[in-house]
């Protein structure tokens, strides 16, 4: 196989490069029980694309620019900062996407999407310094149509997608893992504290509080009673640049599993510190539901309130109790300002939480303590997949590894 191969514009490759659009949000007939899944550029992080998190109707479809794109189509984000544009995804059901998503539909006689996928992901670095600087970063669609990538024969290309799509399929099997792992501990939780369907319940008598009914034994406690905020400030001078950094845009949305960080190097500001086991909870717009476990000691935004459990046995409850739909729901309720609202760690640690006995408390502890556990290990799986996977990127998209001759690795055919 030839080092590097031909190199051909992303337009030669597809049957259509174009964008998507935006139905007016004034419009309740756009947006309301909305159907069709709406991408943004936010999304785009690098995976597949199943769904969305905003949806719009097929009459706000209709009636603006906004197009379906089919299955295997790439998107690019064209607009953002640093770690949004060139963010890539692939879709893997029928989407919709805004205005600032270049959608490539590839001409399968020519090109295989998986290997523009990837393509375009080792490009990234030359993509970026074709971005035009001003009041936003972006690209244009025309830029993209005329971006050269290599160009290897069909084959080829599929034999490297198919070996690259190895790592990504694991990642994918770790990620729904996490995410039922993450959903059986708040279904316990809900069970438990909010339903008082314990083990044993039927033994226990509910009895009145100022509250409402509550286990006997039992009490209510603030969340201030369990957790406070820490509040240690480092500035930019001061911070070694190995050091981790989460910004809100690490943060995941309703997963309290952080999987992807930065290091200090590029900061500029004020930051907080956290420790390993800490809670992340992204203050600016708390309705994203910005809500992670620490997996590591580093530094974050001043944006992100840093909760610390006061005792280890109280870890668990806490953090389920504030990662919850309620808690999140009565963060945004009692938050301040209109345009930029912020969470307020003042109100929102006078939160109610049933507090059990120390019996049903220990229960608890082992079961959430175990999920996170295991999450944390899945977590560190996909790191490394990815490392691996990026590591090897290059050298097959270039040439440089003959992937005729390359077998897939056993631990991953396993």
């Amino acid at each position: 196989m030839n080092k590097s191969g031909n190199m051909t514009t992303i337009e030669s490759l597809c049957l259509t490069v174009t964008s998507g659009g935006t139905p007016r949000r004034g419009n309740p007939d756009y947006w309301n029980n909305g159907t069709i899944p709406w991408v943004k550029t936010g999304e785009l992080k690098d995976c597949r694309i199943y769904d969305a998190d905003e949806k719009i109707t097929e009459v706000g479809l209709a009636e603006s620019s906004a197009k379906i794109f089919p299955e295997n189509t790439i998107l690019m984000a064209m607009y953002g900062d640093g770690r949004t544009i060139t963010g890539l995804g692939i879709v893997k059901n029928e989407v919709a996407t805004n205005q600032a998503c270049c959608a490539m539909i590839v001409d399968p006689k020519k090109c295989d999407h998986q290997y523009l996928y990837y393509s375009l992901m080792h490009h990234r670095h030359k993509l970026l310094g074709l971005v035009v600087a001003g009041a936003q970063r972006n690209l244009s669609v025309g830029t993209i149509k005329q971006f050269e990538t290599n160009s290897w024969p069909l084959k080829t290309q599929k034999n490297i997608a198919s070996t690259l799509s190895v790592y990504d399929d694991l990642i994918e099997n770790n990620t729904r893992r996490i995410q039922i792992l993450e959903e059986m501990a708040q279904k316990i939780y809900t069970e438990w504290f909010v339903h008082f369907r314990f083990p044993g319940h039927e033994k226990i008598k509910m009895v009145d509080s100022e509250l409402g009914q509550i286990p006997n034994g039992w009490e209510f406690k603030r969340l201030g009673d369990l957790c406070s905020e820490k509040t240690i400030t480092v500035q930019p001078d001061a911070v070694d640049p190995d050091t981790p950094y989460v910004g809100l845009e690490h943060i995941p949305r309703k997963s309290i599993t952080l999987q992807n960080w930065d290091n200090a190097e590029k900061i500029t500001s004020t930051k907080k510190t956290f420790k390993l086991g800490d809670i992340l909870f992204g203050k600016i717009r708390p309705y994203f539901h910005k809500v992670s476990i620490a997996p590591i000691n580093g530094i974050t935004s001043t944006d992100s309130i840093v909760i610390r459990a006061e005792e280890s046995d109280f870890f668990p409850l806490v953090l389920c109790c504030t990662s919850s739909v309620p808690f999140v729901d009565h963060a945004t309720q009692t938050s301040n300002g209109t345009k930029m609202p912020r969470a307020n760690w003042k109100v929102l640690v006078k939160y109610q939480i049933p507090f059990p006995n120390k019996e049903i408390l220990n229960q608890f502890n082992n079961f959430i303590n175990s999920i996170i556990s295991q999450t944390r290990t899945l977590m560190f799986k996909n790191r490394n997949l990815r490392k691996t996977r990026d590591l090897l990127l290059p050298k097959l998209i270039s040439g440089e590894i003959d992937v005729s001759d390359m077998s897939i690795p056993e631990e991953l055919a396993a």
